[in-house]
């Protein structure tokens, strides 16, 4: 039985062969014939069906990606002792030839991220068509080892940088993850929130990966592989038993109403349909855009911990033989720290995105980082380096993080929103790609560029490569599907394309209707998954005039309803004696109870305020 088949077997009955009596019996007999039967129900349905195994799966895809992570930036906070021969520890690298000390410290992080970012390309697609769970489960194994083998190759710079980039192939699974959430979450306003939870915990992985270093100082530099190998394989065991393989080849329902025009961040009922094609010009200007996004973060961090502080707080004193300033440690814990700060970033875009728009957003947040980027260069270079200018600096640094960090976060639901089904992976491998080839080459580059330079140079550089960013992604926000959205009202308030607009209109205003044509507008939307009409309570002033109207009125939909519910009680009492002449089929029988039930679907707030005002009309 395969992984995405789950037998369930239901006691009650004999199991009886299906001869022509069962099969041409009432529906009644039927269902006492299903009991009694073993079936296969596909796992991926319990996506739909089972919150809890929805969850679950999803916490196994986060938990897997946050490993990952720790795994990518584990030993970041102990490369800049590795590349000192002078540092005093044993297992600092003898030498780092050609590079120098900046260079060969970015040097190390590159060869893992140019590894994640060309297998990015790749993964995407490769998991669109080889599926998600399997291809996640294989990088994750292969991850595990990985860790092992670099443990191993500690003893020379070369080694190391080799085995780096060797295993970085193989811990490229956040785009995975990504299209993980494209395929089985299509509101589009829960799928951003995910999708932020998601990239939330890829950086907290990055950053726990750092604070395991820090703690495991004492035991050794490379010590933490061990630890990052066993979190890989409790990963991998959680995501075998937990996550399960959504769909393939979804067909979307028939829909003969206007939903293109429906999309919008500011409602939470709202499906959004896909594309059937990629729009390439939006395509590669979100993909260039993110790029120099991640290269002129490179100008805020890291270069503004390392080598900025780390020159103005810690070394100038040092080789003065005065007490920094910053300690060593405190480097550290200020370097994996900061990363800490996407958790209140994905909590704060929503809010921005209703307001701005997601290329608003994205826009906002390259400014902030120019912005925060300046205000560090300005504290740590001309303000004498005291404790005061050392606590601005951290201050600046840690509440203007946040803000930087929204332009990483709205790259993934941009994609999203212009990817097709069967495009979803490939869409995010090219994010996920674009994300770490500027984080693998630009610190280098850069770290190149203050060793040639000054460290001035390279954080000016990349302040200019953020405000690039901003005028690159600004054309996004006159894109329908990206910019600010209009305020609509909620579809219970609408008239859609396929309707009867004079019909519907009358419903809306609180126009009495025939209650024939009330239930047809009501079914017409049911079959579409959409909530029926809400109409308008009419004050009394406009209706004491016609009172006697409104209780006519009033009365004709009392007695259709109570006609109608009478006729299908004593069609379903005729079935069971004569199954054989129905009135109704069990297909009508089941589109009737859709459209009554449509009121589970509707809009708390809307039914407070319609019977508030009725309350008002009866007093």
């Amino acid at each position: 039985m395969g992984d995405d088949e789950e037998a369930v077997e239901l006691v009650g009955g004999s199991e009886a062969a299906a001869d022509e009596g069962v099969m041409s019996a009432s529906l009644y007999d039927r269902f006492d014939q299903w009991r009694s039967h073993r079936y296969i129900l596909p796992r991926h349905y319990k996506l739909q069906t089972e919150e809890d195994t929805r969850k679950y799966s999803l916490w196994s895809v986060n938990f897997m990606i946050t490993c990952s992570a720790i795994n990518t930036k584990m030993l970041n906070p102990n490369f800049a002792v590795m590349c000192n021969p002078y540092s005093g520890n044993p297992e600092s690298f003898e030498s780092t030839s050609p590079f120098g000390f900046n260079s060969a410290t970015y040097f190390l992080p590159m060869c893992t991220l140019i590894g994640v970012a060309i297998a990015s390309i790749f993964i995407g697609t490769m998991s669109d068509r080889l599926g998600r769970k399997s291809l996640m489960l294989v990088l994750g194994w292969i991850s595990a080892v990985g860790s092992i083998v670099k443990y191993f190759t500690r003893h020379t710079f070369w080694g190391f940088c080799i085995s780096n980039f060797i295993f970085g192939f193989f811990l490229g699974n956040l785009p995975i993850g990504m299209a993980y959430i494209g395929d089985v979450e299509q509101n589009q306003k829960k799928k951003e929130q995910l999708l932020g939870m998601l990239v939330g915990c890829f950086v907290l992985g990055n950053s726990g990966g750092g604070i395991i270093a820090v703690l495991m100082a004492d035991v050794g530099l490379f010590a933490p592989l061990w630890v990052g190998a066993g979190l890989m394989v409790i990963a991998n065991i959680l995501g075998h038993k937990y996550m399960i393989e959504p769909a393939k080849n979804v067909v979307d329902k028939p829909v003969d109403i206007d939903i293109e025009d429906k999309f919008t961040l500011n409602e939470d009922d709202e499906d959004v349909k896909r594309p059937e094609v990629i729009d390439q010009k939006t395509l590669w200007n979100i993909v260039g855009g993110a790029l120099l996004d991640n290269i002129g973060s490179t100008g805020l961090f890291p270069l503004c911990l390392s080598p900025l502080a780390l020159e103005t707080y810690y070394a100038q004193f040092e080789m003065k033989g005065e007490e920094p300033i910053m300690s060593i440690l405190a480097y550290q814990w200020l370097s994996v720290c900061v990363a800490l700060l996407v958790i209140p970033s994905t909590q704060m875009t929503p809010w921005f995105f209703e307001r701005l728009g997601v290329a608003g957003v994205c826009v906002f947040g390259n400014s902030c980082t120019a912005i925060v980027t300046s205000l560090l260069l300005m504290i740590g270079t001309a303000f004498p380096a005291t404790n005061l200018s050392f606590g601005f600096f951290v201050l600046t640094m840690y509440s203007g993080f946040p803000f930087t960090v929204f332009s990483q976060l709205t790259t993934g639901p941009m994609l999203d929103a212009i990817a097709p089904a069967d495009k979803i992976g490939f869409v995010q491998g090219l994010n996920n790609a674009s994300m770490n080839f500027g984080m693998a080459l630009a610190p280098w580059v850069f770290g190149m560029l203050a060793d040639a330079t000054s460290t001035t140079a390279a954080i000016i550089t990349g302040i200019c490569f953020s405000v690039a960013a901003a005028l690159a992604n600004a054309p996004l926000m006159r894109h329908p599907l990206m910019g600010k959205q209009a305020p609509k009202p909620p579809p219970q308030k609408r008239i859609f394309k396929g309707e009867d607009e004079e019909i519907v209109q009358k419903m809306l205003s609180g126009s009495y209707v025939d209650p024939e044509l009330t239930l047809e507008i009501a079914k017409h939307r049911a079959i579409n998954g959409m909530p029926t009409v809400v109409p308008r309570v009419r004050p009394y002033a406009e209706e004491k005039e016609t009172l006697g109207k409104l209780t006519k009125d009033a009365s004709a939909t009392f007695e259709f309803r109570r006609e109608l519910a009478d006729r299908i009680l004593a069609g379903l009492a005729r079935g069971k004696d004569d199954p054989e002449n129905l009135e109704f089929s069990k297909e009508e029988l089941v589109q009737f109870l859709n459209t009554v039930s449509r009121g589970d679907n509707q809009d708390q707030e809307l039914i407070d305020q319609a019977t508030t005002d009725v309350g008002v009309w009866m007093g």
